[in-house]
């Protein structure tokens, strides 16, 4: 039950209250929801997913393609691994350095998009919305 305290705040319900198993059912996916449709959609038109190129070294610094096939298009998940030093660690999202970038490619990269993308990725909103990739 929430509760309003005389300043008309809502105070926060302990976690034992929130966290239990008799309510987390109800975070499951209904009829109506978005995966659920995406996943019968990809069944339904044989979409095969792939491992396009894996080159990331003992270190965990590289890049990989990922591709979804579709009857009509191909979009790929390029994931960039970074080495990235202690002191540039941040938990947050507006940072200057990240361990991982990834970007959303329309068809499959060459060689000459994967150099671009990695030079740029990081960039985010300057590379943003360009003819092939999504970052």
């Amino acid at each position: 039950m929430l509760k309003v305290n005389s300043k008309n705040k809502i105070e926060l319900r302990d976690a034992s209250e929130v966290m239990k198993l008799s309510r987390m059912g109800s975070f499951h996916q209904s009829r109506l929801s978005f995966m659920r449709i995406l996943m019968r959609q990809l069944k339904d038109e044989k979409w095969n997913f792939k491992k396009v190129e894996f080159a990331i070294n003992g270190k965990g610094v590289g890049h990989a393609v990922y591709s979804a096939i579709g009857p009509h298009n191909t979009y790929s998940l390029v994931a960039f691994a970074h080495e990235l030093s202690d002191d540039k660690r941040s938990d947050r999202v507006i940072a200057d350095a990240w361990d991982a970038t990834f970007t959303l490619f329309d068809g499959v990269p060459t060689i000459q998009d994967i150099e671009r993308l990695q030079k740029n990725v990081h960039f985010r909103k300057l590379v943003g919305f360009l003819k092939k990739s999504f970052a």
